[in-house]
């Protein structure tokens, strides 16, 4: 029933229009970023702050405000906000950058790591939970069609 129902909400495959997959999009974002909440929320956290530590925990060497700001796709000024919130509560240090005293770099801290290692998992966990059903090719189609549709939107500017 509610395969049916979406497909009349969206139309039938070969008739996708731009208010469905715009709606859908909102929808899907909205819909995962609450089902994640209530673990991040826990800690003190928000899917921004959450985003902004995995992103240094895969960059061990630590980024400059620019790199996290195109990675994440927001402002600057809205990184290094969403940074100092974060340094308040231990999880990254801001240092001066090695070849560049005016740049900074953002790093992982320890507590921030062991946040990281600690929470992945339960994350992770309640993501799969939303999977059933979804291959992991699947899964990967849609990964991978996310980073095309930012690729595309890259060479557009």
């Amino acid at each position: 029933m509610l395969k049916s129902a979406l497909k009349k909400l969206v139309g039938s495959p070969t008739e996708i229009h731009s208010y469905s997959t715009l709606r859908l999009q909102a929808k899907t974002y909205r819909l995962v970023k609450n089902f994640l909440q209530p673990i991040l929320k826990k800690n003190k956290l928000t899917s921004l702050d959450w985003c902004l530590l995995g992103l240094l925990f895969q960059n061990p060497d630590g980024l400059r405000f620019i790199e996290i700001s195109h990675q994440m796709g927001v402002e600057p000024p809205f990184i290094t906000e969403l940074a100092v919130n974060i340094k308040k509560k231990g999880y990254i240090d801001i240092v001066d950058h090695p070849d560049d005293r005016r740049a900074k770099i953002v790093l992982l801290s320890a507590k921030g790591k062991q946040l990281i290692e600690s929470l992945e998992p339960e994350l992770k966990n309640r993501l799969d939970e939303l999977k059933i059903g979804i291959s992991s090719r699947e899964n990967e189609t849609y990964f991978n069609v996310m980073i095309r549709l930012i690729e595309n939107i890259a060479e557009q500017k």
